[in-house]
C-alpha cells in the first residue's frame, strides 16, 4: 500500500515537471517575439530615399543644423536618414528617421499626398512629426499627438 501511494506520488511529480516543462515554451517564444518587434523600429530603406522621378524638396531642404527658436540650447541635426539631438552641447541623441504621406509608425494614419511626415524611431518610443514649413532658414513642424509646433531657425 505504502509503495502504491508513493509511485503515485512520484508519477504526479513527473506529470507536473512535464507539464511545467511545456509551458515554459511558448512563454520564451513570446519574449521572442517581443524583441523581434522591438528591433523592426527601422524601415525599409526604400522609405527613406527621395524618389528620383520627384525630388522632394521639403525632405532635402531639411539636411543641416537647425537651432530651436524656443531655446537656443535644443539644436536638431539631420544628417542623411540619421536625427541627431543635441541640448546644451551634451552628448547627440542619434535615431533614424523616414518621411512619408502620413505617419509610418500608425498603419490606421490616414494619409495626406500634399503633406510630408517626419518619423522618428527613438529607442523607447516612435515619434512623428508633420512638416508644417521648411525653407533655407525656417524649420517648423508639428509634433503629431500632442499639436505643439516646434520651430528651428538653420545654423550657418
Amino acid at each position: 500500500m505504502k509503495k502504491t501511494i508513493l509511485s503515485l506520488f512520484v508519477a504526479a511529480g513527473l506529470i507536473s515537471f512535464l507539464l511545467a516543462s511545456c509551458d515554459s515554451g511558448p512563454k520564451k517564444q513570446d519574449t521572442e517575439t517581443k524583441k523581434d518587434t522591438t528591433s523592426k523600429k527601422e524601415l525599409p530603406k526604400e522609405t527613406m530615399k527621395e524618389s528620383p522621378k520627384e525630388p522632394d524638396s521639403k525632405i532635402s531642404a531639411l539636411e543641416g543644423k537647425w537651432v530651436s527658436t524656443d531655446d537656443s540650447k535644443s539644436v536638431l541635426q539631420v544628417k542623411g536618414n540619421e536625427w541627431i539631438e543635441i541640448y546644451n552641447g551634451e552628448k547627440p541623441e542619434i535615431t533614424k528617421f523616414a518621411t512619408g504621406d502620413s505617419c509610418l509608425a500608425n498603419d490606421k494614419a490616414k494619409t495626406n499626398p500634399k503633406g510630408k511626415y517626419i518619423t522618428v524611431f527613438d529607442n523607447d518610443e516612435i515619434r512623428c512629426f508633420y512638416i508644417v514649413n521648411v525653407n533655407d532658414s525656417k524649420l517648423e513642424l508639428s509634433y503629431v499627438g500632442r499639436g505643439n509646433t516646434l520651430t528651428y531657425k538653420k545654423k550657418k
